[in-house]
């Protein structure tokens, strides 16, 4: 039995900024929010989409933001490191099967 799916989570990264929320007509906290969704073949899983917004803390309401540019901004990659990376295991475990076989027929 194969176990492949798709999921979805987010993080509020902090205050960014206080200024005047259009919905809510006052000055406002405006919190960075990430929201990313995933694959996954069992525990192993990947990035498939990010969006970031800006968002006024109250309401929620805001603007998404430019991907690349948030990122490089941010410097550290907040998406946990099994879900942004957990492919490469996958990747590493083939390449471990593929020289143990070589190794044990000796290349033939």
């Amino acid at each position: 039995m194969i176990i492949w799916g798709t999921g979805a989570g987010g993080a509020d990264l902090g205050q960014q900024s206080v200024q005047e929320c259009p919905v809510c007509e006052k000055d406002r906290p405006f919190n960075l929010l990430l929201r990313y969704r995933y694959a996954h073949l069992y525990y192993l899983r990947w990035v498939t989409k990010r969006q970031y917004f800006l968002a006024c803390e109250i309401c929620q309401r805001g603007a998404e933001l430019n991907v690349p540019e948030t990122e490089k901004a941010l410097g550290k990659d907040p998406v946990p490191f099994m879900t942004r990376n957990g492919w490469m295991f996958l990747l590493g475990a083939i390449v471990v099967a593929v020289l143990t076989f070589a190794a044990l027929t000796g290349g033939r």
